[in-house]
């Protein structure tokens, strides 16, 4: 295994980010700086509809978004009929373990297949 591909492995272990859905609270005055464009969006309405969509813009007192079910339709929540919301953010701590972990697990194999092809070339 040549020293490209070794730092290629640990660069892309080191690029993975772990996501999780994180509860965040529909009313906050704040909630025009938390989203961003693109951020994915989970919503349980007071009525039990769960709407799973891409975070667009804040209209009015709704919140717009593209479903994520693979149709190009777009939908408003109005913010008074949400019970709940969950939003995807990288997790630092998961993507710290992940990264430590990969790594741990990269190197010795990586160093085993340089020995071991080093061995086979003599």
């Amino acid at each position: 295994m040549s020293s490209k591909l070794i730092i290629i492995l640990v660069t892309v272990v080191s690029l993975i980010g772990c996501t999780t859905m994180r509860p965040m609270d529909a009313r906050q005055a704040d909630l025009h700086e938390e989203l961003e464009i693109d951020d994915h969006l989970v919503i349980y309405e007071k009525s039990g509809r769960i709407v799973d969509m891409t975070f667009i813009e804040i209209d009015g007192d709704g919140i717009r978004g593209r479903l994520r079910d693979g149709s190009l339709g777009s939908i408003t929540v109005a913010i008074s009929d949400i019970e709940k919301m969950e939003i995807e953010k990288i997790d630092g701590a998961k993507t710290t373990l992940a990264v430590v972990g990969g790594t741990i697990v990269i190197l010795p194999l990586a160093a085993i297949a340089v020995l071991v092809g080093a061995m086979g070339s003599q």
